[in-house]
């Protein structure tokens, strides 16, 4: 019998491992395919596969907030825990901030080395608070409010027998949120992400009648996946004015197709499951440091004049494994340790 099996009276949402596993590669791949998109020339087949590839893929932001809403409260909605709001904040914040600030201080001293930075304290904080150290930082800004009003989420939904509702309020909010909240970093404003978050808090409290419904509709998530893959590119292309609304309904699909591809893995790829956990841990790991990786391999491929194809096929084969193995390696070392550690303090049996 599988692990999977073997524990699945556990209640544990073991397609969130699957899910990101999936979403640590496709966010691999935007960055990597940008490249594609900027410098082939505009309309050529090359161009247009790069646009697809990195657009049909552009959900990785939804899901991780959405995966983040599952696990800070599924504990507190499957064991009747009690919540205390400041033992929550301290317990969510220490697992983000601290590795956030390490690889600020790293993408701050080596963006100094190669001439992008000079060394102002009160810039660097700047960049640390607003999460613009490096591009992809913004996340953490995001998902820091995220905990910080989670909670009034969590009490909202659980304390109403009208969730549906109150998640399609949330959606609507979003929506007019991304559309109309227009100011200088106003992308990592809570309100444009919170409907995937609130989401994920459901699932938390319902996720038997969540698979039930994913299961019952997987063809209109795969068919709704797909069609708006293909008018998020079009949009995309054609810089069409209604892109935030093609962008929503493409998250929001999106967020349902890799959670039915996650259940799908956990179905086929129980044997792997160890793999896929130490994976999982590894995810957020990868997500702040493969962007450090690219960034050296475009440094290279611009002072040896690689053309666009031999730059991507570059950054594929160098930033996936070696950012992938570097966090891999690392989680094993954290996790061995730490279980030498439990090992010292548990007691000695004595005969």
């Amino acid at each position: 019998m599988s692990e999977i099996n073997s524990v699945k009276n556990r209640s544990k949402l073991y397609e969130l491992d699957y899910m990101r596993f999936v979403a640590c590669f496709a966010v691999m791949i935007v960055h990597i395919t940008a490249t594609g998109v900027t410098e082939y020339i505009s309309g050529s087949f090359p161009n247009i596969l790069m646009l697809f590839l990195n657009r049909c893929l552009k959900f990785t932001t939804p899901v991780f907030i959405f995966l983040s809403g599952v696990t800070s409260f599924y504990s507190y909605s499957n064991r009747n825990r009690e919540f205390k709001y400041f033992d929550f904040l301290v317990r969510r914040l220490s697992k983000v901030l601290l590795a956030y600030f390490v690889w600020c201080l790293i993408y701050y001293n080596i963006y100094i080395h190669f001439g992008y930075y000079t060394r102002d304290m009160s810039f660097f904080i700047d960049r640390v608070l607003h999460g613009t150290m490096s591009y992809h930082l913004y996340f953490v800004i995001i998902i820091v409010q995220m905990y910080i009003v989670g909670p009034v989420f969590y009490f909202i939904l659980k304390n109403s027998e009208k969730k549906v509702p109150i998640l399609i309020i949330a959606g609507i909010i979003t929506y007019l949120s991304a559309e109309f909240i227009r100011f200088d970093l106003s992308d990592r404003l809570f309100l444009k992400y919170m409907v995937f978050y609130m989401l994920g808090i459901y699932v938390s409290m319902e996720q038997d009648k969540y698979i039930r419904w994913i299961n019952k509709n997987i063809k209109y998530i795969i068919a709704g996946y797909v069609i708006m893959s293909v008018i998020y590119t079009l949009v995309s292309h054609y810089n069409w004015a209604y892109y935030t609304s093609v962008w929503f309904v493409f998250s929001s699909v999106s967020v349902f197709f890799v959670y039915s591809f996650g259940l799908l893995m956990k179905e086929k790829l129980s044997s792997i499951y160890s793999f896929i956990k130490v994976f999982g841990q590894s995810s957020y790991y990868i997500y702040l440091m493969h962007p450090l990786i690219l960034t050296i391999m475009i440094r290279y491929a611009e002072r040896n004049f690689l053309s666009v194809t031999n730059k991507i096929l570059l950054f594929t084969f160098t930033v996936i494994p070696i950012t992938v193995i570097s966090c891999l390696v690392f989680t094993l070392t954290k996790n061995k340790l730490k279980d030498l550690r439990k090992l010292r303090k548990s007691p000695i049996s004595v005969n």
